[in-house]
């Protein structure tokens, strides 16, 4: 998997030489994967696993039932809806002391692994130290983790714990390039934002859609045997409808906004 990196303060309103495509940078949280939902493919109701890898020593935090969960240690997997967008917290950020961060994570599509091994292949969301200095700045920072075609894929090994990157260039759009270059599968934004009482309710936490959080711990100590059982049971979990869950700031604006637009969430 590979991902592709935007950084940015400010966006302004381009001319895009593909006005075409449905899919861009100013669709707000939540609009792709409800987009997705609507192409009659197997991924509704799916509890894709998600693992997210900040720097060593982080601790991660996933919103459930409208609250944190208990700070787990990195890298942390959970199983994430298609179409959905899910508020993490990060804590105990090396070089960072008393420092947390709020990323959220959008899953566009899912994976295919043999019946069984979904949970030994998730979908992997690294965040590196630069990233949440950005971050830290006040900038907004954008990863597009998508798949490579297999016929144009890299025949090398890729190092377990470095996810290959690369920055997209003044004015382009990351969404499109990943759509160009592979299959987009997750979309992890994060800036400097922290949570407010003056919030509307499941403003911040997107309503916490439902998320499986998985004990990575219990899962590295199991035989083989044993975690092809365990995760062949996570898919019987009851499916979601796709009209179930509509992001709050999807509802407040129908009107997409174009691509190139000041994005404040």
């Amino acid at each position: 998997m590979v991902a592709v990196l935007t950084c940015s303060t400010l966006a302004f309103a381009q001319e895009t030489p593909n006005p075409h495509k449905i899919y861009h940078e100013g669709l707000p949280p939540g609009a792709i994967g409800q987009l997705q939902l609507l192409q009659k493919r197997p991924v509704a109701g799916w509890f894709q696993p998600v693992e997210i890898v900040p720097p060593a020593g982080t601790k991660v935090s996933f919103t459930n039932n409208g609250q944190f969960g208990p700070d787990l240690p990195a890298p942390a997997i959970a199983g994430c809806l298609i179409g959905q967008v899910y508020r993490m917290r990060l804590s105990e950020i090396p070089l960072n002391p008393g420092a947390e961060l709020y990323p959220t994570v959008e899953v566009i599509d899912r994976l295919y692994p043999p019946p069984g091994l979904e949970l030994k292949y998730p979908i992997p969301v690294h965040i590196t130290q630069e990233e949440i200095r950005y971050a830290m700045e006040g900038k907004f920072v954008t990863r597009i983790i998508y798949l490579e075609p297999p016929i144009d894929a890299v025949p090398a090994r890729q190092e377990k714990d470095f996810q290959p990157f690369f920055e997209v260039p003044p004015g382009g759009d990351p969404i499109q390039i990943a759509d160009e270059l592979g299959r987009p599968v997750a979309i992890l934004r994060m800036g400097s934002r922290q949570p407010s009482q003056e919030e509307p309710q499941g403003e911040f936490d997107y309503r916490s859609p439902p998320i499986m959080v998985f004990d990575t711990t219990a899962i590295q100590q199991m035989p083989p045997q044993r975690v092809e059982q365990e995760a062949i049971r996570q898919p019987a979990y009851p499916r979601v409808p796709p009209t179930a869950y509509l992001p709050p700031n999807v509802a407040e604006r129908p009107q997409y906004a174009p691509p190139g637009n000041v994005q404040t969430r």
